[in-house]
């Protein structure tokens, strides 16, 4: 019963935490767009990451341990993150670790998800990632071509140097992605695998070879996930309190003077990635531990976090109360919920159409020499 009241507690804050920072702050950054969307994208950049502190707290609060080993993140640099998908929910503690893993700790990364295209219409979080910039797939490779293209050329024009998350093997770990898994691998030559699934290697190969050509590809890290004892499967394990005691991270840099350039290679050096990511879940299986060798990171200073905690629990408050008690209020929000409605049916989504604003801002005098 504890565990019930714990998990629909720490869901209510986190999706309310949402609802509020999408009201309060970024619907109200809307026109800034207009005005200057570098000065737009970085905003949103920086709402997103303070953000990312609350999470954090709740997972903090409820006894959650999030344990980073390998090496650290650097926020500064233009990367590509690669991670193994074990559950649903991975995303709910991969935030936490960011925090940890970044070094300097006062930086704030600028991570965006590679994520499958229905994501975007859910109502609150789906708006709020559009809004961030995140990168929304269709699983149809033409389509999702030009939807990398596009945003990769406009981080790029906008010299943002952005952490962009890929999960290779393009859905979670389950019963049926496995037996999917085991019949490409059978098909075609390869390894049974037991702890992850054999990745798609075309988005990543494009993604790798369009940053390499912009010459803004820093570093790629590899993220291993693993949990040690429970493992959620979906956000129904979380709303009834159902969570692990600790998750665990482990992170290698590999710098791009080691990255190869030519397609082929990339789709092979990418699948021997994955074949290491094998043996080290096999023995995380066993010791419950990634590699006892490398140097775990301790989580920094719990100032920032309380801050965070404090200030989102307040917003979130707020919008509840204003929702009920402002009719004012309440047409805002109806207003913005209408927009991103019809935004995310009718438009391939709000990332889409900012950047499309952009390449015409950019082509106004006045306000590009404003910007």
């Amino acid at each position: 019963m504890r565990g019930l009241v714990y998990g629909i507690i720490y869901c209510a804050l986190w999706y309310g935490s949402i609802v509020a920072g999408f009201l309060f702050i970024a619907c109200p950054l809307l026109p800034l767009l207009l005005l200057s969307p570098p000065k737009f994208r970085k905003c949103g950049d920086l709402l997103f990451s303070c953000w990312e502190l609350y999470p954090t707290a709740l997972l903090e609060l409820i006894g959650v341990k999030i344990i980073i080993s390998g090496d650290h993140i650097c926020p500064n640099e233009s990367a590509i993150l690669i991670m193994n998908h074990r559950t649903r929910v991975d995303w709910n503690f991969l935030w936490a670790a960011m925090y940890q893993a970044c070094m300097p700790y006062i930086a704030t990364h600028k991570l965006k998800f590679i994520l499958k295209d229905p994501i975007r219409h859910i109502p609150g979080p789906g708006w709020i990632m559009q809004m961030n910039g995140f990168l929304y797939i269709t699983r149809r490779w033409e389509e999702d071509k030009g939807r990398l293209s596009r945003t990769l050329d406009y981080l790029v024009a906008l010299k943002r140097r952005t952490q962009l998350l890929i999960f290779p093997e393009g859905t979670d770990f389950t019963v049926n992605s496995k037996e999917k898994s085991d019949k490409f691998a059978k098909k075609n030559g390869l390894p049974f695998y037991e702890y992850t699934l054999h990745p798609k290697t075309t988005g990543f190969s494009y993604l790798a070879q369009h940053l390499q050509r912009s010459g803004y590809l820093d570093a790629i890290y590899d993220l291993t996930i693993g949990y040690p004892d429970y493992v959620p499967q979906s956000e129904v394990d979380l709303i009834t309190g159902k969570m692990p005691r600790e998750v665990h991270f482990n992170i290698k840099k590999i710098p791009s003077t080691e990255v190869p350039g030519e397609e082929n290679e990339l789709r092979t050096w990418l699948e021997t990635r994955w074949l290491q990511k094998e043996e080290m879940l096999k023995k995380f299986d066993r010791n419950k531990t990634f590699n006892p060798q490398d140097k775990i990171w301790p989580m920094p200073s719990g100032i920032a976090l309380s801050i965070a905690f404090g200030f989102w629990t307040l917003l979130t408050g707020v919008t509840v109360i204003m929702l009920i008690t402002s009719s004012l209020f309440q047409l805002w929000a109806l207003a913005h919920a209408l927009l991103f409605v019809i935004l995310s049916f009718f438009s391939t989504g709000f990332n889409q159409v900012e950047m499309s604003w952009y390449w015409k801002w950019k082509n106004m005098p006045f306000w590009s020499k404003s910007s």
